[in-house]
C-alpha cells in the first residue's frame, strides 16, 4: 500500500525568491536603522519591526502585484 506523496507547501522557485527577499529586507532594515538611529537600547525591536514591514512590502509587490499586472495586461492584449 502506497502512501500518498506530500505536495510541498512552497515550490522550490518560490522558496528561493522568499529567501532572497528576506536577505534583501534584512540588509535594508539594518541600513535604515543604523543610519537613522544608530545602536540604541531598543535597536533590536525597531530592527525586527522594520525587517517585517520591508519584507511584507517587497514580497507583496514582487510575488503578488507584479504578476497580477502582467496577467491582466496579457489578457487585455489577447496573449
Amino acid at each position: 500500500m502506497k502512501k500518498p506523496s506530500k505536495k510541498p507547501f512552497l515550490q522550490p522557485q518560490t522558496k528561493r525568491k522568499l529567501i532572497i527577499l528576506a536577505i534583501i529586507s534584512l540588509l535594508l532594515a539594518s541600513a535604515l536603522e543604523l543610519y537613522t538611529f544608530g545602536i540604541a537600547s531598543d535597536f533590536f525591536i525597531r530592527w525586527i519591526r522594520s525587517f517585517f514591514v520591508i519584507l511584507v512590502l517587497i514580497s507583496t509587490t514582487v510575488l503578488a502585484i507584479v504578476p497580477a499586472i502582467n496577467y491582466a495586461v496579457d489578457k487585455a492584449a489577447g496573449k
